[in-house]
């Protein structure tokens, strides 16, 4: 398996001081090279509205780049937590993602791309797996952070960002793992 990792600022604190919005997020391999871009992006108009009332779903909508800046995956719905799809640039393929409760509280998303039936969960350590035609294929997980405390990061106005860990078969099914986890898990939508 080949690793991968990227780093996202920590927003949705309201005690934390607000920073400059960063909405590129690099994907780096081993040697440190970017491979990928994870690209934030706003709702659009209506749907922006309808986030800010319920405060639910979605905050952002995710696509995943290439290193030189094509669009290869982007997530987006219809509303801020409801009707999902998936688009795969390079065949232009629009997919539904289907979210199924499992137990009380836990989900999995599914969809079909490529004649592929794809699967991605959170485990009960947070870790999120995607499966590709039941063959697992990346897990996306954050590793505990062991630097300073809450209480002197707030006092010093310095806070670590969060970072994401990657084990994956291939590096695209390392960006499809990432922008998946970003989405659904990162926000808890």
């Amino acid at each position: 398996m080949e690793k991968f990792t990227y780093q996202a600022p920590i927003e949705n604190s309201v005690i934390i001081p607000r920073r400059p919005k960063i909405n590129d997020y690099e994907m780096l391999d081993e040697q440190g090279e970017t491979v990928f871009l994870i690209r934030r992006r706003k709702h659009r108009s209506f749907a922006r509205i309808i986030h800010e009332i319920p405060r639910d779903g979605l905050p952002y909508c995710y696509q995943v780049l290439s290193a030189k800046g094509e669009p290869l995956y982007t997530i987006d719905c219809a509303f801020p937590g409801i009707r999902y799809k998936l688009t795969e640039h390079l065949s232009s393929q629009i997919v539904p993602i289907i979210k199924r409760r499992v137990g009380v509280i836990d989900k999995i998303y599914s969809f079909r791309l490529d004649n592929h039936d794809y699967v991605f969960e959170k485990d009960w350590k947070s870790a999120g797996h995607l499966e590709c035609d039941n063959t697992h294929v990346a897990t996306v997980w954050m590793p505990p952070k062991t630097d300073v405390s809450f209480k002197d990061a707030f006092l010093k106005g310095k806070f670590e960002d969060d970072k994401f860990v990657i084990d994956s078969t291939t590096k695209e099914n390392a960006s499809l793992a990432a922008v998946l986890f970003h989405t659904f898990y990162y926000y808890g939508a």
